[in-house]
């Protein structure tokens, strides 16, 4: 079977674990590094509107999810259309925009509409029969255009219930919408704020309630 030019694409590119911590030692000129999370790394393809998603050699299963979950999400607007997968990546739109979290952290206004345009997505991925989970500001993209799109959804064929982007809302409702407080907030802060989340949900209390 003749190799596609994604596939080879993603035969150069080359990962090494030090620490614990994954590190990319070189890839295709045609690639440019995009963004590298927990499971994977995201390349932008030269002289195309797409990106590569290239996982972890420990995580193809996490691919086969992610494939899965957006095949169900197709032609939903919230989602990006997936082109091709193999056992070790996806090649899908590149969403040109910020991240909520990069919209925070440069004062970016985020607006009730936007809040509303999340959920409206996380309703069609539970109309599509998912569990939508993991929803965090870097996963909620605000295109150029003013449109907000929903990225990694790898978690949503999960079982357990996550409460994370109900606790945001609150959050957004709560403290962001206040006149006074402020639009533009150190990203020094928000991972602080961050780390404290994920302790929070650890806790026997935090447990008992859910």
């Amino acid at each position: 079977m003749k190799q596609s030019m994604y596939n080879h694409y993603v035969t150069t590119v080359l990962f090494t674990k030090k620490h614990r911590r994954i590190k990319i030692l070189g890839h295709h000129s045609d690639l440019e590094l995009y963004g590298a999370g927990r499971s994977a790394a995201v390349f932008r393809i030269k002289n195309e509107h797409k990106v590569i998603k290239i996982f972890y050699p420990s995580f193809e299963k996490t691919a086969m999810e992610e494939k899965l979950n957006y095949e169900k999400l197709h032609g939903s607007p919230y989602y990006p259309t997936i082109y091709e997968a193999g056992s070790n990546y996806l090649v899908m739109d590149f969403i040109e925009g910020k991240t909520f979290f990069e919209c925070l952290a440069e004062g970016i206004p985020l607006t009730s509409q936007h809040i509303k345009d999340v959920d409206n997505g996380l309703n069609a991925a539970r109309e599509a029969g998912l569990n939508p989970s993991d929803i965090h500001l870097h996963n909620l993209i605000l295109t150029k255009e003013g449109a907000v799109r929903l990225i990694d959804t790898a978690r949503f064929s999960q079982e357990k219930k996550c409460t994370q982007w109900e606790d945001l809302k609150w959050a957004y409702a709560r403290y962001y919408q206040r006149t006074n407080f402020p639009k533009k907030i150190p990203r020094w802060v928000m991972y602080a704020v961050s780390k404290l989340y994920r302790f929070y949900q650890y806790l026997p209390v935090r447990k008992e309630k859910n």
